[in-house]
């Protein structure tokens, strides 16, 4: 990594990209997918899939930040458990369409790691998509776990259970807000059980539309959370349990790992979701002392985080430059 001006970080997800430069606490422009209708998002369970429709998000991203490309270095937060066909097309798109002087790409867990402060722990990255899984040991990301399950399933779950309720309405454009507003995990068997019970008077609540409308909730408050954290009668699927699994590949830092547990991303912002979690591992014995941490800037945490590594002599010349990259996809003929 070299230090050549006003360096953009950008951050893509299957709900938004986040843009702004390096140094800053915060990213300058956040756009999602419900501000891009009606076009199709091209980023689906973390995977780009539509390589036109990106291309256009990231002339906005230019737009936005009055960047020329070809000027600045580029950085891109990055997963361990990315192909190498994504790897091969994000660095053709950069290089080849705009330009980039130069690219650097940082794992968003040793970003999420570097933002909490720790160098060896465990982060969930509970994204809208996926949830990732990833033991970062030292500074470095050794292994990490993908599961297909995030924000859109509680939301599936929810305008589910809502549709049934009010089948003469669509809900869809309001699934999101009253997640963030009213849902929340359950803590205990006992809780579970009163979530199942409709008319208990602990889970009514009402959001109201804008005509006024009252949507009335029960149940559904606690059980589209549930899929999150997978199911009990497949051991292989549970979060807790694929946590553990990490935890148990490095027995020579396995305390450490369990002790610093860095929950992020935007649906660990639900109410109860670290106590559950914590719940969860304790069940399931992912060790003698378990630490969850949840930052209070987690929903942006591995772009705060790879903001930061900018500023950090260890990851000097870590990208790739243009030229560089030319010279490795040079014919052979012309060499």
């Amino acid at each position: 990594m070299v230090r050549l001006g006003s360096t953009p970080v950008l951050d893509f997800g299957t709900f938004s990209v986040k843009a702004g430069f390096a140094g800053e606490s915060y990213p300058l422009w956040i756009f999602t997918q419900e501000q891009f209708q009606p076009s199709t998002w091209p980023i689906v369970r973390g995977r780009i899939e539509d390589w036109t429709t990106f291309s256009e998000i990231l002339e906005m991203v230019w737009s936005k930040l009055k960047v020329d490309p070809s000027e600045e270095e580029v950085i891109v937060v990055e997963h361990l458990e990315s192909s190498s066909e994504q790897i091969s097309k994000l660095e053709k798109t950069m290089f080849e369409k705009f330009r980039v002087k130069y690219l650097t790409m940082f794992f968003s867990s040793l970003c999420a790691c570097k933002a909490a402060g720790v160098s060896t722990g465990l982060v969930v990255d509970v994204g809208h998509g996926v949830t990732r899984v990833s033991a970062v040991i030292d500074s470095d990301t050794m292994k990490e776990i993908t599961l297909d399950t995030g924000g859109q399933d509680a939301d599936e779950s929810l305008l589910n259970s809502l549709s049934t309720k009010y089948p003469d309405m669509d809900l869809s454009i309001y699934v999101r807000e009253i997640k963030e507003r009213h849902c929340f995990a359950t803590l205990s068997p006992k809780e579970e059980a009163v979530a199942k019970a409709d008319n208990h008077e602990m889970l009514r609540r009402t959001y109201e539309l804008p005509d006024k409308t009252g949507i009335h909730l029960t149940h559904e408050r606690a059980s589209c959370i549930e899929p999150i954290f997978g199911s009990p009668k497949d051991s292989k699927a549970t979060l807790a349990k694929s946590i553990k699994q990490l935890i148990e590949s490095f027995p020579e830092f396995s305390n450490q790992l369990a002790a610093n547990i860095i929950i992020c991303g935007g649906l660990s912002e639900i109410r109860n979701f670290n106590y559950r979690l914590l719940s969860e591992l304790y069940k399931c014995k992912a060790g003698k002392v378990i630490r969850v941490y949840c930052p209070p800037e987690r929903t942006h945490l591995s772009w705060i985080g790879a903001a930061s590594i900018y500023f950090d002599d260890e990851y000097v010349d870590v990208g790739m430059s243009l030229e560089q990259y030319e010279r490795k996809h040079r014919p052979r003929n012309e060499e």
